[in-house]
């Protein structure tokens, strides 16, 4: 019973998550909708582990192909819902090239099942993928063949694993520094719960990387452990589903905000310089904006607000305060709030005031963002300071 619970968790997992995307199916995002793919794709490759790790013969030999394709898709799809999320305003077929590997492998699995005997189906499927029967030498090719493809399976499964881990946190990392160069307040708009989607996006690499080296015949030779990946699967597949349910801000909504598609996406140029009398005095009146007009106390102050009081675009004042004060937009007014916050903090004038009070005084949008950029530039918290002054 208690092997039967642990090889249908993670199955049960994708089907929740499954049936709730699709409830929202006509309301969710492009990103949205093609992770309720992945979770699809997910499905079907957790179905084919049940079938295996209950010993049924027939059907996995069935489903194996399936289980090849789906397991080498997942990792690539989970990598475009990153792009969807984080470049891509729409679906663009021509990356299709990433499930190549998948599908020819799985292909080429395929074609060998159907080339081969009733005698090589057994003992390829007792003695290579089981491991319940004595391992003899001499298999015949077909089942040699089959034999290599498992080896071929584990090496691009691993490759496919520290690509996607790579390319997809240097996207994740390139849109956090656009919305820190376009929103004084981040909040929400970050990669929601970027930690969490990180750390279970690692931690499904290592399991899978461990799972496929070890090989799935370990765990049917000792079901007592089978517990550690099952457990630590659905885990990641259920913080996977949550933090994607719950992310509503995309690329799509950046450059809505911006008004200009194309510009939110592209590299902004590093020709001109920042010298002369122009971006001098195009600085100085950006001090004079926060330092007396206080426009910082917006909380959703945006670099196209600060650039139409000056007069400019958001290109030049985005290069503008990186290149004078090395710091993004969003860090910039924050640093002013901060201030702001320190004084009002100092003052016996202000002590009846609450930290939230101060925080919303402050221009912040919430206490848990102004806690982080106090602490970020004091090293201690809001009320610690003021005890301490």
């Amino acid at each position: 019973m208690t092997h039967y619970f642990f090889t249908v968790m993670p199955l049960f997992v994708v089907f929740f998550w499954l049936i709730l995307f699709l409830l929202d199916i006509k309301k969710n995002g492009v990103a949205k909708r093609f992770l309720t793919l992945f979770l699809g794709v997910a499905l079907v490759n957790y179905l084919a582990h049940w079938f295996y790790f209950n010993n049924n013969y027939s059907v996995y030999r069935l489903l194996d192909s399936v289980w090849v394709f789906t397991s080498l898709a997942v990792y690539p799809l989970y990598y475009y819902y990153i792009r969807l999320l984080t470049v891509d305003l729409k679906l663009d077929w021509k990356w299709g090239w990433i499930l190549v590997p998948a599908i020819l492998l799985s292909f080429f699995s395929a074609v060998l099942y159907l080339l081969m005997s009733p005698a090589e189906l057994d003992v390829f499927t007792h003695e290579v993928l089981y491991h319940n029967r004595e391992y003899r030498a001499g298999y015949p090719l077909l089942v040699r063949l089959q034999a290599m493809r498992l080896v071929l399976f584990k090496v691009i499964f691993a490759m496919e694993v520290l690509l996607t881990l790579y390319f997809g946190l240097r996207l994740i990392r390139l849109f956090n520094e656009k919305v820190h160069a376009f929103y004084s307040n981040v909040e929400n708009r970050e990669i929601s719960k970027i930690r969490t989607l990180l750390f279970f996006l690692v931690l499904t690499a290592l399991i899978s990387l461990v799972s496929n080296l070890v090989g799935k015949h370990f765990f049917s030779d000792h079901p007592s452990l089978l517990a550690l990946p099952s457990l630590a699967h659905s885990m990641a597949l259920f913080g996977i589903s949550y933090v994607g349910y719950r992310q509503h801000f995309s690329i799509r909504d950046l450059c809505k905000d911006q008004q200009d598609g194309e510009c939110c996406c592209s590299v902004e140029s590093e020709s001109e310089a920042m010298t002369g009398m122009e971006y001098d005095l195009l600085f100085s009146k950006l001090e004079t904006l926060f330092e007396e007009n206080q426009i910082f106390k917006n909380p959703e102050l945006r670099l196209n607000d600060v650039a139409q009081e000056l007069g400019t675009n958001r290109t030049y004042l985005s290069r503008l305060i990186r290149h004078r004060r090395d710091t993004t937009f969003c860090d910039f007014v924050n640093d002013y709030r901060v201030r702001y916050a320190e004084a009002v903090l100092s003052s016996p004038e202000h002590f009846r005031l609450t930290i939230d009070e101060v925080a919303f005084n402050s221009g912040f949008s919430g206490s848990s963002s102004f806690y982080r950029a106090f602490v970020k530039k004091n090293g201690i918290p809001p009320g610690k300071f003021r005890k301490q002054v």
